[in-house]
This record gives structure tokens, sequence and C-alpha cells, in this order.
């Protein structure tokens, strides 16, 4: 662990920027149907808000290295930062669908931006103590995702006006580029970057910890798209199923959290607490089973599951790399396919809904994901031990 690390200034920055890169998505989902209404469009112009992020962020997570080998890792955060502010705020024009769209992509290509720097930060400010900082990161995701999603309609409604309840995410956005600007890079860090790293991992492994991050986060997204459509085909209300989704993201953002602690205590490597927590992923998908006596139990187990498996992915990419710009160019390599195949996994869902109806659909789906999410930690195993 370096000494700036003893501060609290980088748990900070860690903890402001993670809780960012939600907002910009969660904070349009309570709140489409007033979209919808004002701006007088489909429900399909309504998903290109919220698809358009997670593509830039599939297709453009190398920008973090390429930003960091020109730039350094400090300066180009706070671009990365300042744009994602700049997108928040054009939101305070709501009249315009054309200008939405836009502010999705300028979210987007923010996202992508800080997401692999975020891991190069880690691996280079935290050495023995990335795990405990990774799940700091992994945790501020999950605030960020639950305070936009339960503040932005609050707001909108105190106000009366919701544009204003989408811009008010950059005021957050802007405190974390404030601690970024405090922030003193080493100055040796850029010129340590300014090469291009060779390869330390060979291609397929590179293959299993793409595959390992986009089932992982497939899995995820999966749950919060269709458990609500589940819940609701068993007779549940739509308060409810929000109640039961809700209980899933509480889950997961704790055990985020946590995640150093039950490494520690139940002595898991990174290896069989991915192994740990596939396997629990499949347990609590098998539990959709008994949706109808106990609901609650299907999200609070595959909270439990993705809330291990996220910092686990996040983690994989610093153990193979040799320093600070290997683990932001091995993450962004690693995240552009694995968001990429997380977002298709729900349309895949939807296609099966249509021919098998939503609980079998689910169950084929999700367990599918996690059992191959158990065979690709296998061989990432072997990998590890070359």
């Amino acid at each position: 662990m370096t000494r700036s690390a003893k501060t609290p200034l980088p748990w900070l920055m860690i903890f402001g920027a993670g809780i960012c890169l939600r907002t910009g998505i969660a904070s349009l989902s309570p709140i489409l149907d007033r979209i919808e209404r004002t701006l007088a469009i489909s429900n399909a112009e309504l998903g290109l808000l919220t698809t358009l992020p997670v593509l830039c962020m599939g297709g453009l997570s190398p920008l973090g290295h390429m930003l960091e080998r020109r730039l350094g890792l400090r300066h180009s955060m706070i671009m990365a930062l300042a744009l994602l502010t700049i997108a928040l705020l054009l939101r305070l024009d709501g009249g315009s669908y054309g200008l939405l769209l836009f502010t999705a992509v300028g979210v987007g290509v923010g996202d992508a931006i800080i997401r692999p720097l975020l891991s190069g930060f880690i691996k280079g400010e935290f050495a023995s103590r990335a795990p405990v900082a990774m799940s700091v990161y992994a945790a501020s995701m999950g605030v960020g995702s639950a305070v936009a999603a339960f503040g932005t309609p609050r707001i909108s409604d105190i106000t009366g006006n919701w544009p204003l309840g989408l811009a008010f995410w950059a005021l957050p956005t802007a405190l974390a580029g404030f601690c970024w600007i405090l922030w003193r890079e080493d100055i040796a860090a850029p010129a340590r970057s300014a090469a291009q790293p060779s390869l330390t991992i060979s291609r397929s492994g590179i293959l299993g910890l793409t595959l390992f991050f986009g089932l992982q986060a497939g899995i995820n997204y999966v749950a919060i798209a269709w458990l609500p459509s589940l819940y609701g085909a068993l007779g549940y209300s739509d308060h409810m199923a929000g109640l039961l989704v809700a209980t899933m993201m509480l889950s997961q953002t704790a055990v985020s959290f946590g995640m150093h602690a039950i490494m520690r205590v139940l002595k898991l490597t990174i290896i069989t607490a991915a192994l740990a927590f596939s396997g629990l992923a499949i347990l609590g998908t098998l539990s959709l089973l008994l949706a109808k006596p106990v609901p609650w139990l299907a999200p609070l187990m595959i909270g439990i599951a993705t809330g291990g498996l996220f910092p686990v992915a996040l983690l994989q990419p610093l153990d193979f790399a040799r320093d600070r710009s290997e683990a932001t160019w091995l993450a962004g390599l690693t995240q552009t396919g694995g968001y990429l195949l997380g977002g298709i996994l729900p349309w895949i869902t939807g296609l099966l809904i249509d021919q098998l109806g939503v609980a079998p659909a689910l169950l084929t789906l999700l367990i599918g994901s996690a059992g191959f999410l158990a065979v690709i930690t296998v061989a990432i195993q072997r990998i590890y031990q070359k």
C-alpha cells in the first residue's frame, strides 16, 4: 500500500467516482413513464436511453488506457468526470429527445473511461489492500444505483420538474471530480504508463476473464430486468415486486462492501470465492421455484451471489497485471466484451420469455449462465497455476 492510501482522500476518490458510475443510468428508470408522456415517444425510443450507455461502456472501455498513456491517470479521470458532469447538467433541458440521447452517450463514454482507470488506480495506490478498495468500489456503485433510483422521482415530485431530478446527479459527480483534483499523482507514474503493456496473460486467459465479467454482469442485469415480470405473473403487485428487487440490490451492496472481510474470515481465494458465489447463483436461481410461497428467498440469494461475483470480477485482472498501466489496460479489455455480453443477455431472456414463458426462461438463462460461470472459473484457475 502506498503512503497516500493511508489517508482518507484516495478512499473518497474511489467511493465518489464509483457512485457516479450508476447515477446517470439508474436515475432514468424510475421516471421513464414521465419522459414518455412529456416527449410522446415509443418504448423502443425509451429503451435507447438506457441501452446506449451500456453499449458505450462495452465498446469504448479501452479509451481509459489510451488516455492514461497520453495524459496520466489523474488528468484522464478529471476529464471523464467533467464530461459526465456536463452530460448530466444538459438533462436540465428535458424537452428534447435528441438531447437526452446525446447525454446518454456522454454518460456511457464517461463511464467507459472511468471504470478501467479506477481499476488501475486501485492496483497502483492500494497494492496489498486492493481487495478492500475493490469492495468499496463495488459497494459505491450499488449505493449510486440505490440513491438515484430512490431520489430521482422524489426530487422530481418536490420540484415539479423531472429534468431537474435527472440533472441533480451532476452535483455528486462534480464533487467526485473535486476530490480527484486534490490528489497529487506520482509524477513518475505517467512515464511508467507511457509504454504499451506487453501481454502477461494468454489470449485464452483474456477470453476467460471477459466471459466471467460478462456472465456475472448479465446475471445481475437479467434479474433486475425480469424478476418484476416473474412476480407480476405470480400475482404480486408492482409495489411488492419493486420491494423484492430492492431486497436483491440491498443484499448485493452489503455483500460487495463486506467482500474483503468475507474472504478473510472464510479464507477464500479469488478462485474459491468465484466458485462459491457461482454455486450460490445456481441455488438462488433454483429457489425461483419457491417464488410463490417464499418470494424473498430468490432475490436475497441472487443478490448475495452477484454481490460477491462483481468484486471478484474486478479483482481478477489485477492479479494478472504487473503495474497500474497493465491493470488499466486489462480491465478495459475484459470489460469491453464483458459489458457487451452482459447487456445482451436481458434481450436474449426476452426472446426466451416469448417462447417459454417468464419462469422457464429465467430458470434456463440464469442456471445456464451461472453454470458456465463455474466452468470458466475452473479454466481461469488453470491459468493462475501456470
